[in-house]
């Protein structure tokens, strides 16, 4: 399939843009940029909040000292999204700790050609999140919804830092609850920057899951978005779901690499230990080009 690049780029600068905007609204200003490389940091040890974001093909060394050392040294796990047409070295980021993951096919659409299919589902109540108990439920969903239990941690950490910050602090982001019979179900939300609405956090808790509430969740959000004033709407999805936004009136534009990296993964905090024993080097004759740019 031939991809349209203007359109991959669209959904690149929302998650570009949204990684910074959830890292600074907790750890303001830590966020740091090289040429092709954005490095965002929460403060927290969670690797949905701590984002990389490549637009350019970095050496292997370049990514270790601008990247790896930075959260290895942390202690703190992170994720790298990679949106450049070329491929990153698996087998060099293997070396480093950064585990390669199944890549996410970026998704783009006008949205005056999206198609919104409202049709309540019985029992389901979806509201938008309005309050600090809401927003720290909605914490807890996602949370429920991790296979890490340190992860988990974190994020509800996040959101019960988030909800005590004013609204308007975080007003780029719109989240939105699932009730399926009154309890808490499912999430979604949606993150406005300057050129596109972009889909994020759409899930159901397993016990939910097979009664369309993940489907009438994504038509409610449709639905937001087309009485924005956006004219373009972005999303990542896993291959199988692809149709879903097919019939929605999404197209497919590319495909974004995905990878995460946990200190305590074999090598990588020893190899740190093995440089800060190594002897130095006075005259700096031991740095290469690319360290010292990094």
């Amino acid at each position: 399939m031939k991809y349209s690049l203007s359109a991959k780029n669209l959904v690149c600068r929302n998650l570009e843009n949204r990684a910074g905007y959830n890292a600074d609204l907790l750890n303001p200003k830590q966020s740091k940029e090289i040429t092709g490389l954005l490095r965002t940091d929460s403060g927290l040890l969670s690797a949905r909040f701590n984002q990389v974001v490549s637009n350019a093909v970095a050496q292997p060394r370049i990514l270790q000292r601008f990247v790896v050392d930075y959260f290895a040294e942390r202690h703190s796990p992170f994720s790298l999204w990679h949106c450049a047409s070329r491929p990153l070295d698996d087998d060099a980021l293997a070396e480093l700790g950064v585990i390669s993951k199944d890549p996410m096919i970026a998704m783009a659409a006008e949205v005056k050609q999206l198609v919104a299919d409202n049709k309540p589902l019985e029992g389901l109540e979806i509201r938008a999140v309005a309050n600090a108990e809401d927003l720290q439920a909605y914490g807890e969903l996602i949370a429920k919804m991790q296979e890490d239990a340190r992860e988990s941690g974190q994020i509800k950490k996040y959101y019960q830092q988030l909800s005590q910050l004013p609204e308007h602090k975080h007003s780029r982001h719109k989240f939105y609850l699932g009730l399926f019979q009154g309890k808490p179900a499912a999430t979604g939300s949606l993150f406005s920057s300057a050129d596109a609405l972009g889909f994020y956090d759409l899930g159901t808790l397993p016990e939910y899951r097979g009664r369309g509430i993940g489907t009438a969740m994504l038509q409610h959000l449709l639905g937001e978005v087309l009485h924005s004033h956006h004219k373009h709407a972005v999303a990542l999805v896993g291959e199988e779901q692809q149709d879903l936004w097919l019939n929605a009136g999404f197209y497919a534009v590319g495909e974004v690499g995905c990878y995460d990296f946990k200190p305590e993964r074999s090598g990588v905090l020893k190899r740190q230990q093995r440089d800060d024993e190594a002897p130095e080097d006075p005259a700096g004759k031991g740095l290469d080009d690319d360290r010292k740019s990094a």
